[in-house]
């Protein structure tokens, strides 16, 4: 806990002495993430920071009720070029990869690059900073921000609440992932004072679903596949699937949970396949460490939610994923 305070109290430091401030988050952008950099955003305003918000590319509907076309900027259609900045804070990634194209400009403009995240280092990713914030035994970066705006003593608004308490409700998705611990409900429980209507959030996260979604959800799962005595479901969607449906693959990803719910599923992957042999994986498992198997294909994430994008891949995704699978877990 004091390793904790120290590293929240010289980055609180390093942040109010910043003249310059850049706030990030991984591409494919999700509600930790953008949860984070929002909140940082709201808080930065307040107290008079120069301050931008910009997201490596599109960023999904399902978060627009957080105004997110107000406040962070889309790096492909930039309103201003990016100019010598003093600090970068990259939140809910600590891998570089996953910045790109952006972060190769952010590297040119930019005289610090930071990360707070929650997620495990991986064997690729260089020396960070050493004021970077790497805390594993968070839920969710939301959590980490939540401190660091204690540390600063910024006071507690309506829309930063808002942005954090989206942040730890997405990433342990609705308080099913918490590490076995109380943080995220204590934080949640101080930010629900300072929003109007929280059930609106799980409403904006969880609660909508559009036709089109529903008709590739059922058309996925009549086609997935069970390996290793039911333990291991499989779907695939391909590009054609998508367009049909006029869906994105933040629609996709979605499906992964769904199997889990079946009782003999441990393991939950699902396949996107993209143009020019690219594709899109997900695993999910509410038992195992699937960390370990985004690692494979040089990805990552958390220990029951992890993912990795292959490019220019020329063998057979699936078989690939169920040898490893072999390989890491338990199945017999």
């Amino acid at each position: 806990m004091q390793k904790r305070e120290h590293h929240l109290k010289n980055l609180a430091d390093k942040i109010h002495g910043a003249k310059s401030i850049i706030l990030t988050t991984h591409k494919m952008s999700d509600g930790d993430g953008l949860g984070c950099i929002l909140s940082l955003y709201h808080a930065l305003k307040k107290i008079g920071k120069p301050v931008r918000a910009i997201s490596v590319d599109k960023i999904p509907k399902k978060y627009h009720f957080l105004s997110t076309e107000k406040y962070i900027e889309n790096f492909e259609n930039l309103k201003n070029p990016i100019e010598p900045t003093e600090l970068v804070l990259v939140c809910d990634t600590n891998d570089q990869r996953r910045l790109q194209p952006l972060y190769a400009k952010l590297q040119q403009k930019c005289q610090e690059i930071i990360y707070i995240d929650h997620h495990p280092l991986l064997n690729t990713v260089p020396t960070l900073s050493k004021d970077s914030i790497i805390d594993i035994s968070a839920a969710s970066t939301g959590e980490i921000c939540y401190f660091l705006l204690k540390k600063m003593n910024i006071e507690m608004d309506t829309d930063i609440a808002t942005a954090i308490y989206t942040s730890i409700v997405f990433d342990t998705q609705r308080f099913q992932f918490i590490k076995n611990s109380a943080t995220s409900h204590k934080i949640c429980a101080d930010l629900c004072s300072y929003i109007d209507n929280n059930e609106k959030i799980y409403y904006e996260l969880f609660g909508i679903t559009s036709l089109e979604k529903m008709n590739l959800f059922s058309e996925t799962i009549k086609q997935t596949e069970y390996f290793y005595e039911d333990k291991v479901a499989v779907m695939e969607i391909s590009t054609e699937e998508l367009n049909k449906h006029n869906l994105s693959i933040e629609d996709a990803c979605d499906l992964v949970d769904m199997s889990l719910e079946v009782n003999t599923t441990q393991l939950s992957v699902l396949i996107v396949h993209l143009p020019d042999n690219k594709y899109k994986l997900s695993f999910r498992s509410k038992k195992w460490d699937v960390s370990k198997l985004a690692e494979t294909f040089n990805g990552g994430g958390h220990k029951n939610a992890s993912g990795a994008v292959l490019v220019n891949y020329q063998k057979k995704p699936k078989e690939e994923i169920l040898t490893a699978v072999n390989k890491f877990f338990p199945l017999n």
